[in-house]
């Protein structure tokens, strides 16, 4: 029976529920700052190198010539495979992180910050993401400049966002032409170019005007037309929430109502809500429509976990304590149905838990438990560590074909004051676009990790980031008890740092730049390169070792990178010999890795004759003051002793 000429009654109840819910229970009104304070807080945040824009009229008076310099990321897009690392067994899913941390645009994101008290969230391990979509409730979210830097230094995408709500007006003026084109197609492409970032998130929460009959064909129009003015480099995903049928009816899947958004856009970005039976409605109509399952990505709330939230319940997969520490039981599902994941909110774990040493990653120790969760249904840890967004999301190899650098420097350096016979760290300094390649050391980096388990004495390897009062990374070794798992905990004889893929013909060369430690304790210690031979695609039987038992203290090493094999695909370091004692025992400190060209010269620049002056616009000197700004500019300064550019094949 041909079933489409019956009306959607589950469709109209809901329409009705909303406009009952309308009248009955009407949402109290919150007035906000005025129009004319929200205009003065922009201008300010402008200053620091935060754009948005809060209505239509501030987007239309927008031109290229408003762009300042230093609202612009000076980071191109590292080009890196688009292949998993060698390593990686079973399916896996493509990583769309959502921002939305705390309203977004704050100062430690902006081009001056000031000195904290303690690290608020960035993204340590970039490597494991797809995408970066920066999220907050403005009508146009620019990134912010830093966030688009150390996104593209390690290769990741970053979207901005295109926010309409329930209570944003005059929603008609997104139809505006001029010239025959869309103003706000041009408008935002130009954004994108002009400050340097990858694209948009598209997300329309209001119901289409009921005076305008042809919505759904134009918004259509519309997201064709921006994703040409993009061009081919630059990604539009639309978020699940606008029907064609033009109400907000949220599918959490693929289907009909929003199939012709999502193929117009470059991919979609589901509800939360999904099910089972979703992924397999989902499938079955990207199939029906020719779209590939890669272009889908299904949204998980964080916040779902949290039960005693204000508002209705907050669900997303699995039903049952979903979100939270179980995020990765939603990426495991994914993952072996072919689809991307989209996971809001993923500072949850700095607004939610109660310190910050917390927050960097559920596997150190039990966490507190904040008064929000259901105290019935706690974050079940044991079953997070065992699940964690790394197991299933698809890993990217560290740099592109022919570059890697990193010198260990993280989003947040300490901040140190220096007393008689003493260095005290008092705070940390924000340096959000300075941060550079990661290694992937959770639960590595946790040296108490032994002291919570039994089992037969093992040597192993540990390492830990800024030891010291300047970027690095230190290696340890110890004797202890672990579990039968031991690559969860540690790793006897040898650590990796970094997965690679770059070709050993011999064209590139490795430069590390390190302090070795005292290793008279009957400890040796270096460096090793793992290969891949192409041909069968496998890992060569024993790891290129380079040994440092010559060295000692300050030492810069030069590696050919040439091996028959074919690929490098590994770096790390090893350690061999009985440390003969229990407690850690540093190997080594690393400074800087670098791989390049074989001959291809480093250039070091200087900068001097810095000027500062007031910014116009409406900015004053109690804003702005001069010694201020000086004072920021020398801390930034600081934590690169120079500044160093080099170029890549």
């Amino acid at each position: 029976m041909d079933t489409s000429a019956f009306p959607d009654w589950r469709r109209i109840g809901h329409r009705i529920g909303k406009r009952l819910k309308d009248v009955l229970d009407p949402q109290p009104t919150n007035p906000g700052p005025s129009p004319e304070e929200c205009k003065a807080q922009r201008i300010r945040d402008s200053f620091k190198g935060l754009v948005y824009f809060d209505n239509f009229a501030e987007v239309e008076a927008w031109s290229e010539s408003d762009i300042d310099p230093i609202q612009q990321a000076n980071q191109p897009l590292l080009f890196r495979h688009s292949s998993q690392v060698h390593d990686d067994i079973g399916s896996k899913t493509k990583l769309t992180l959502c921002h939305d941390y705390k309203g977004g645009y704050h100062d430690y994101e902006s081009v001056r910050p000031d000195p904290l008290s303690t690290e608020l969230y960035s993204c340590k391990y970039l490597q494991f993401v797809d995408t970066f979509i920066y999220f907050s409730h403005k009508l146009v979210c620019v990134p912010p400049p830093s966030w688009s830097n150390v996104l593209h230094r390690n290769g990741s995408k970053v979207l901005g966002t295109f926010l309409i709500e329930p209570q944003t007006d005059d929603v008609e003026r997104l139809m505006l032409k001029r010239n025959g084109k869309y103003l706000l197609a041009t408008r935002l492409a130009e954004m994108a170019t002009g400050y340097g970032f990858d694209g948009w998130l598209l997300n329309v929460e209001k119901d289409a005007p009921e005076d305008y009959p042809r919505w759904s064909q134009e918004l259509t129009a519309f997201i064709l037309e921006l994703r040409g003015n993009l061009g081919e480099d630059k990604a539009v995903i639309w978020y699940d929430a606008l029907t064609v049928e033009g109400d907000v009816y949220y599918q959490n899947g693929l289907t009909p109502s929003n199939r012709l958004y999502a193929m117009a856009a470059d991919g979609i970005f589901t509800n939360y809500k999904w099910t089972d039976k979703h992924l397999a409605s989902t499938k079955a109509s990207a199939t029906a429509a020719g779209m590939s399952t890669s272009k889908i990505f299904f949204g998980i709330d964080v916040w779902a976990q949290n039960t005693n939230m204000p508002g209705p319940p907050r669900v997303t997969y699995p039903a049952e304590g979903g979100g939270g520490t179980n995020t990765g039981l939603a990426m495991s599902t994914l993952s072996t149905c072919g689809f991307g994941s989209a996971v809001f909110a993923p500072a949850w774990t700095y607004e939610h838990f109660s310190t910050s040493d917390n927050s960097h990653g559920l596997s150190r120790k039990e966490p507190s438990i904040a008064e929000q969760v259901n105290q019935s249904r706690p974050h079940h840890t044991y079953f997070y560590k065992r699940n964690p967004i790394v197991q299933y999301a698809h890993e990217y190899p560290a740099g592109s074909e022919t570059f890697f650098e990193t010198s260990f420097t993280q989003a947040f350096q300490p901040q140190n004051t220096i007393k008689p016979k003493e260095i005290q760290t008092v705070g940390c300094l924000p340096c959000l676009g300075s941060q550079d390649p990661l290694p992937n050391l959770l639960p590595l980096s946790a040296r108490d990790w032994a002291e919570d388990h039994k089992g037969p004495i093992t040597r192993v390897l540990y390492a830990e980031l800024g030891m010291g009062s300047y970027p690095s990374l230190t290696v340890f070794t110890k004797l202890a008890g672990c579990y039968e798992e031991a690559e969860e905990k540690g790793t006897p004889v040898c650590l990796r740092l970094f997965k690679l893929n770059m070709p050993a013909d011999g064209s590139l060369e490795a430069k590390i730049e390190l302090e070795v430690k005292d290793t008279s304790a009957g400890t040796n210690c270096g460096i090793y390169l793992t290969y891949m031979d192409t041909s069968s695609q496998s890992l060569t039987d024993e790891r290129n070792r380079i040994p440092l038992g010559k060295y000692y203290g300050n030492a810069a090493i030069r590696i050919p990178i040439h091996h028959s094999a074919g690929r490098l695909v590994e770096l790390g370091v090893f350690s061999d010999g009985d440390p003969g004692v229990s407690a850690p025992l540093s190997l080594m400190e690393l400074s800087r890795i670098v791989i390049k060209p074989r001959g291809l010269l480093r250039k070091d620049f200087k900068i001097w004759n810095i000027r500062v002056a007031l910014p116009t616009g409406g900015a004053t000197a109690r804003d702005y003051s001069p010694p201020s700004m000086a004072t920021r500019l020398a801390q930034q300064l600081h934590l690169h002793q120079f500044l160093h550019s080099t170029a890549s094949a």
